[in-house]
Formats: C-alpha cells, sequence, structure tokens
C-alpha cells in the first residue's frame, strides 16, 4: 500500500489521490468484467448457447449484484429455456430497481401467463403496455388473457389496438375477430377475418372460422362454400368435415352430405366414441352407408 507522508500540501494531495487509485481501481476492473461477462452472455443467447449464456450472466451479477441489464438477459435466456419459474425471479428482480422497464414487465407477464398465473399476467401486463403503449405482442397476450377470463369487451379493446398497430398481421385479427364473436359482433367479426384471409390466404383456420361465423348468422350458402375452402386446404381437419355435412344435409345435398360425415369418420375412427355413432345414424338416415 501506497505511504504517505505529508510535509507539504502538494504532497498530501499527491498522496490522497495515490491512496483514491490504490482504493478504486479494483471496483473499475471488476465493473469492466462484469459488463464483458454480460456482453458475452448476450451474445452467447442470440447464439442458441443458452447453458454458456446463463454461465456468462450469473458470473455478471457475481462480480455486480442488481446489474438490471444482466439480470433481464438472464431471465430471457431461462424463458427460451422454459424455465419461466427462474425467469419469473430475474424479471421482478429488475423491476425492484427498474420499476419503469417496460421489458421486464411484458416478459414477466408471459412467464406468469405460462405458469398459469392469470391475473398477476394480466397485472403486469397492463403495466407494460401502459410503458409500452405500441408493442403489439403484449397487447396480443393480454387480449388473450382478458378473453380466458371472460372479459371479451377489454379483449376487444386491446387487440383493436393492437390491429390498429398492426394491420398487417393475420394473427392480430384472427384473435380480434373472435374476441367479436364472443361480444356478438358477428358482421364485424367476418369482415375482420376476412381481412385476415387476404393476409394468409392459405390458411385453413381462418376460413373455418369465417364459416363457423356464418354458420351462426344462418347464411347457409356462404358456410358451405367457406367450409369447402378450409377442407380444401387442409383434408385433415376433421371438425370442419362435420360441419359441413350437417349444413350440406340441411340443405338437401344428400351425397355430398354423406361424403362429408364419412371423410369425418375415417379421420377421427372411433376416438370420439358416440359422436361417431350418432354420424354413422345420419348416413343411414341419409341413405347411405357409414365407413
Amino acid at each position: 500500500m501506497q505511504t504517505c507522508y505529508p510535509r507539504s500540501m502538494l504532497r498530501k494531495y499527491l498522496c490522497s489521490a495515490l491512496l483514491g487509485i490504490a482504493l478504486t481501481s479494483p471496483v473499475v476492473a471488476f465493473a469492466d468484467e462484469a459488463d464483458a461477462q454480460y456482453r458475452k452472455g448476450l451474445e452467447l443467447m442470440q447464439q442458441g448457447k443458452h447453458d454458456d449464456a446463463q454461465a456468462a450472466l450469473e458470473e455478471a451479477l457475481r462480480l455486480r449484484p442488481n446489474y438490471a441489464a444482466a439480470q433481464l438477459t438472464l431471465g430471457n435466456v431461462f424463458r427460451r429455456q422454459k424455465k419461466c419459474d427462474k425467469a419469473v425471479v430475474q424479471y421482478e428482480a429488475v423491476i425492484k430497481t427498474q420499476p419503469n422497464d417496460p421489458f421486464a414487465h411484458g416478459n414477466l407477464g408471459f412467464c406468469y401467463s405460462m405458469l398459469g398465473k392469470p391475473n398477476d399476467a394480466i397485472r403486469v401486463l397492463e403495466r407494460a403496455t401502459e410503458l409500452a403503449p405500441n408493442e403489439v405482442q403484449w397487447r396480443m397476450s393480454l387480449g388473450a388473457l382478458y378473453r380466458q377470463a371472460k372479459q371479451y369487451e377489454k379483449a376487444v379493446g386491446q387487440l383493436d389496438k393492437a390491429a390498429q398497430l398492426d394491420p398487417n398481421n393475420a394473427d392480430v385479427m384472427r384473435n380480434l375477430a373472435v374476441a367479436l364473436r364472443q361480444t356478438k359482433q358477428l358482421d364485424r367479426a367476418a369482415e375482420v377475418t376476412k381481412q385476415a384471409i387476404r393476409l394468409k390466404p392459405g390458411d385453413s383456420d381462418l376460413h373455418f372460422d369465417l364459416a363457423v361465423i356464418y354458420r351462426v348468422q344462418q347464411k347457409t350458402q356462404e358456410a358451405i362454400a367457406a367450409y369447402r375452402d378450409a377442407v380444401r386446404l387442409n383434408d385433415k381437419n376433421a371438425d370442419a368435415w362435420y360441419d359441413l355435412g350437417v349444413l350440406l344435409a340441411q340443405d338437401k345435398q344428400r351425397q355430398e352430405a354423406i361424403e362429408a360425415f364419412n371423410k369425418y369418420i375415417d379421420l377421427v375412427g372411433d376416438k370420439r366414441g358416440n359422436s361417431v355413432e350418432g354420424v354413422r345414424q345420419q348416413i343411414k338416415g341419409l341413405g347411405g352407408t357409414p365407413h
């Protein structure tokens, strides 16, 4: 250690400065090493090397506890590894020191949802959307959680905002359409679903959704056309074949109804028990031979 002999003011100040350098330089070194470990962990995470990333980030936190950027990134590593319980610990730690960090709130909300804590997920995602109102994914997640909680109007509100932010996102449109259907806004649900179909014309599920809306609206011909599109794009969609059979039978298109019902039976086998037996009886009632 530097020894001081303060025979003059100049020497006193010089010795004090040297002591300061001797005392603070290890802290600076630790800080630099913590930053290096953080950057290493971030790069490894981006490369998909999650175990190595975890080790580097934990070293960064050993060198600098409460290093928010390292905690957030370590939480992301755990989330990618589907270790949401460990990710929650990191995100909550970030929020203690950085209460206005939108990414900690958004990712924490995702993990709460995965852990079956919808109320906690809603709480932190609401805060995340306040902090980052243009983040589409968080509004989608919040809309889905509101739907699960049967708060359909709130779901529509969040998904409407998401659709305004990203009007070319078919997944947003589909989720919005489902929420609109649950609030009985069927005309608008159909229009939004058609918008999603324009964005993803080859998505069988979107055509199925549109068919369901038309069926509820008792627009039989439109529903039949949409179900036909659904099975044309995915002939393994058993529910679409069944619904199509029901509508074709109601529309007196017996032979086509029989074919649709038999296709349903071929796909589900005996997995649906009484349901399949009921379909066989419907086929017989139409004058057909069930598979």
